[in-house]
């Protein structure tokens, strides 16, 4: 199991989003809806999705790679606390 500190895993997560992944410098906070405000398109969520997978040693199943759980910062955190093999609290 992995631990991390959720503000230093939110606030590395949201750089990595706005350095390799965002479509605009629009600003970035945990809880803004990045499909909305059209910061990140599919090809950016794999991208998350990798990093995630990387930076926490686990991995993602597809089937879990939904807007519930990626439409926020916030919300992918909040899915990773449920998944049980990490924390990041």
């Amino acid at each position: 199991m992995t631990t991390t500190d959720p503000t230093t895993f939110t606030d590395a997560l949201i750089a990595f989003i706005v350095a390799d992944v965002a479509l605009s410098d629009d600003p970035l906070e945990a809880d803004t809806d990045l499909v909305v405000t059209g910061l990140v398109d599919s090809l950016g969520v794999v991208l998350i999705v990798e990093w995630i997978e990387d930076r926490l040693g686990i991995e993602i199943d597809p089937g879990d790679v939904v807007i519930e759980h990626f439409i926020s910062v916030a919300a992918m955190v909040d899915y990773l606390r449920g998944r049980g093999d990490c924390t990041v609290d």
